[in-house]
């Protein structure tokens, strides 16, 4: 189900650096594809604890549910590499929100994988979405 949104102006970009450990490596002796959506979820929240949203989404009761996700791999990291993610929210929808995020090697700039997640504000004593107030939409733009 496609959920419409109005693309986000000015969004505000949140940068975080990960290392590729040794726990994050496969059997084919690079990054296990599993550890990408992991990576995803943490910018996410260190962005939103960042701007004031995980605080403003306490006091309201909510809580943030993925609806979509879509991750492209594009390049392999390896034991050691340094990641550069980087995550802004280009998109809003009444109850949704786009979230798009772009990880690169430190060392030579190639794109790992690229993500855009959907996520719908959820009201956590009814378990229903609710609407994404012009408040917390603000948290995420540039000044």
């Amino acid at each position: 189900m496609a959920i419409a949104m109005e693309e986000t102006v000015d969004p505000m970009q949140f940068t975080q650096v990960f290392k590729v450990t040794p726990e994050m490596i496969d059997d084919n002796h690079h990054f296990n594809n599993v550890w990408s959506v992991q990576w995803i979820q943490d910018i996410a929240i260190a962005h939103s604890e960042q701007v004031g949203g995980t605080a403003l989404m306490r006091e309201l009761g909510a809580g943030w549910m993925i609806h979509v996700q879509h991750v492209e791999y594009k390049n392999q990291a390896f034991l050691g590499d340094e990641i550069r993610g980087t995550t802004w929210v280009a998109a809003y929808g009444k109850v949704a929100s786009l979230r798009k995020c772009r990880f690169e090697r430190v060392s030579d700039g190639k794109v790992i994988f690229e993500s855009e997640t959907q996520w719908v504000l959820v009201d956590m004593k009814r378990g229903r979405p609710m609407a994404i107030s012009d408040e917390m939409k603000r948290l995420y733009v540039g000044h």
